[in-house]
């Protein structure tokens, strides 16, 4: 029996409380990049084609435009600097600006894991303390088991991004016996796109999921181990046998939904969903009494999902978006708001 690996994400909070006011540009995410530096994101509201924004780096006052283009990185940054968006439709500028900065994301003391390094117990991990950001940044926190103490070969036992502030707790099957396990941490902004990942795979075998590596947004605990087993646990398998070999080549589909939705033409445009092998998704769009479905066959191949502005009425401020995979539990849901 192969493994089944299933992931699914929903897109998390992407718009700013500026999104309630009235039309012009607006910085919609306050983000960082990988390094730890800022990343920024600014839309021109309600429609987007209209204008780029412009962009300028402010202290206490602002200097010149260093870029035009939806999206900044600026690289390394000061704390306490700022950062405006500009954009003119018609004649009339708008103007919206960042939070201050607070400096290079940077971890100040790793995350830690609960629970004893043995088959049948369960693991929690805890988060660690981080400087710098927005302010408001979390912590995405989960398990990783590697083969050898040295941090070789790790997998992530449970999801390796999750909904902030509830840990993932896992209970540790026989396939890891004589594994090392510890916990990772992934620092993300709190306008970020949040991946709620959920791995099935059948007891007996590892997760085929690399653990993320660590760097300047992610921490990784101690390792403790190797796990051990009990007397009525069956062996692990023999050294040099890769228990889930199979699964490594079992296809991964992948459902991402918007909270709300972008405007692309005549058409809204609600997600994507994509898959690593053959998958068989099943749509399902649906505004009170009404539904559209639809069958995708996915071969390797990513589609995103549009429905067509006159689809529901013109009053419908939302539409209930259903994503099923044939053959798998797992689904994905969620009302995208279309206005």
């Amino acid at each position: 029996m192969r493994s089944r690996v299933v992931a699914v994400a929903v897109i998390g909070s992407l718009w700013s409380s500026a999104a309630a006011r009235a039309d012009g540009v607006k910085v919609t995410q306050e983000l960082f990049d990988q390094d730890g530096w800022p990343f920024l994101v600014a839309n021109y509201a309600p429609d987007g084609s209209r204008a780029v924004p412009s962009w300028r780096i402010c202290a206490t006052d602002c200097g010149p435009v260093v870029a035009t283009d939806q999206f900044y990185r600026p690289g390394p940054t000061m704390a306490g600097t700022m950062f405006e968006a500009s954009a003119t439709v018609d004649g009339t500028t708008t103007v919206d600006r960042s939070r201050a900065w607070g400096g290079q994301v940077t971890s100040t003391a790793v995350p830690t894991l609960t629970g004893e390094p043995k088959v049948g117990q369960s693991l929690t991990p805890n988060a660690g303390t981080w400087t710098g950001g927005w302010g408001d940044d979390v912590s995405l926190v989960g398990v990783r088991a590697c083969r050898t103490p040295a941090a070789q070969d790790c997998r992530a036992m449970t999801a390796a991004s999750i909904q902030p502030g509830n840990p993932s707790q896992v209970t540790i099957d026989p396939a890891y016996a004589g594994w090392y396990v510890g916990a990772v941490e992934h620092r993300a902004g709190a306008q970020s796109a949040y991946p709620a990942i959920l791995y099935r795979v059948p007891p007996g075998q590892v997760s085929s999921i690399p653990a993320p590596a660590p760097g300047q947004t992610v921490a990784v605990g101690p390792l403790s181990g190797p796990v051990t087993t009990g007397p009525d646990v069956a062996p692990p398998p023999a050294p040099g046998t890769p228990p889930d070999a199979k699964g490594a080549r079992g296809s991964i589909p992948v459902a991402t939904l918007r909270k709300r939705a972008a405007r692309s033409g005549g058409a809204f445009v609600l997600g994507t969903i994509s898959c690593s092998g053959r998958c068989v998704a099943r749509l399902t769009l649906r505004h009170g009494r009404k539904a559209v479905a639809r069958r995708i066959v996915l071969n390797g191949r990513r589609v995103t999902i549009k429905v067509r502005s006159g689809t529901f009425p013109r009053q419908a401020t939302a539409v209930r978006v259903t994503v099923r995979f044939e053959g798998l539990r797992t689904n994905a849901s969620r009302s995208v708001q279309l206005r």
